[in-house]
C-alpha cells in the first residue's frame, strides 16, 4: 500500500464526512426521473433548434413542473395535518418543532 493511500484511508476512517440531508423532502425519484427527461429534451432542443424539438421540450417542462408541484403539494398537506394533529392533542413541543421546521424548510409555495 502506498503511503498516500494509507494516509487517505486512515483520514477517511477518523474524519467522517457529513452526510447532507435532502433539503426538499418532497423531492423523490419521480421528480428526479422527470427532470432528467426534461433536461435531455432541453439538450436536444438546444442542439437542434426546430419547432418539433421545442414542442417536445415544452411538453416535458410542463410535465416536470406538474409532477414536482403535485409532490410538493402532497408533502405540504401532510405536514399541515401533522401540525394540526399535534395542536389538537395539545402537544405543544411537537407542534412548535414541526411548525418551526416547516416554516424554515418551505420558504416558497407553488
Amino acid at each position: 500500500m502506498d503511503t498516500k493511500d494509507a494516509i487517505t484511508e486512515s483520514a477517511n476512517e477518523v474524519i467522517q464526512k457529513k452526510t447532507t440531508s435532502n433539503r426538499n423532502e418532497w423531492w423523490d425519484e419521480s421528480c428526479k426521473l422527470i427532470m432528467s427527461q426534461k433536461n435531455e429534451a432541453r439538450r436536444k432542443y438546444l442542439h437542434v433548434k426546430t419547432g418539433a424539438t421545442r414542442e417536445i421540450y415544452e411538453a416535458k417542462r410542463t410535465e416536470a413542473n406538474k409532477v414536482c408541484r403535485e409532490n410538493k403539494r402532497v408533502w405540504i398537506n401532510k405536514k399541515i395535518n401533522e401540525i394540526e394533529k399535534a395542536c389538537n392533542k395539545n402537544d405543544t413541543r411537537i407542534f412548535f418543532l414541526k411548525k418551526l421546521s416547516f416554516s424554515i424548510n418551505s420558504n416558497r409555495f407553488y
